[in-house]
């Protein structure tokens, strides 16, 4: 579990109580020491932490960092510092990547970028991170995504509109730019989530409310 703050917990699946799908649920303080002011953000589910595997984590305002999984082995009951995060920004997206794909990410005003995870070199649990994407004063990070040739994107907007692309249509660029124009969000609203999909999918929608 990686949270608001940039700290990582970790725990077995089965510390969750299971529940329907009106139940409650359980207060997540009750299962890890979150620090006051810290809420979890990223869920990230992994059977076992392959060395070669990396952990990418983008921030709200477009930071990324790379770091090796071997280096999240030892997490304590307490939490762990996973990237240094600005007082400003929070840590919003984390995924498993195998060191080899691209890196997709979709900002809230309809801007996109994708480029090779290479671009961005592997760091400490301490660093802060590189520049991922140039954004526009008051724009915002709303998700990122691991890609490759075969990749298709699911864009959805705040309004309820739609969109699968191939990632052919986002040429490769150099990590730090400002991306490509991904929806025109005047029209349909502003992005709420970009995620990969196959055509096989089954897609379930959660409203605000």
């Amino acid at each position: 579990l990686f949270s608001n703050l940039g700290r990582m917990y970790r725990i077995k699946a089965y510390e969750i109580p299971e529940g329907s799908r009106t139940s409650k649920g359980m207060n997540i303080v009750n299962i890890v020491p979150l620090m006051p002011g810290e809420k979890i953000t990223v869920i990230l589910p992994a059977s076992e932490l392959d060395e070669d595997n990396y952990i990418a984590m983008v921030t709200k305002k477009g930071t990324i960092k790379r770091t090796k999984v071997s280096e999240f082995r030892n997490t304590r009951k307490s939490g762990i510092i996973a990237i240094s995060i600005d007082e400003d920004d929070e840590l919003g997206f984390v995924r498993m990547t195998d060191g080899n794909q691209n890196i997709f990410i979709a900002t809230h005003k309809g801007l996109a970028i994708q480029f090779k995870e290479s671009d961005v070199r592997a760091m400490g649990r301490n660093a802060r991170g590189v520049r991922a994407i140039s954004m526009r004063e008051g724009d915002t990070v709303m998700d990122m995504a691991i890609t490759d040739e075969n990749t298709k994107l699911l864009t959805v907007t705040e309004t309820g509109y739609g969109r699968i692309s191939n990632i052919s249509d986002y040429r490769l660029q150099s990590r730090g730019g400002k991306g490509l124009t991904n929806y025109r969000t005047e029209k349909y609203g502003k992005v709420a989530a970009t995620i990969p999909v196959n055509e096989d999918d089954d897609i379930i929608m959660i409203a605000s409310n």
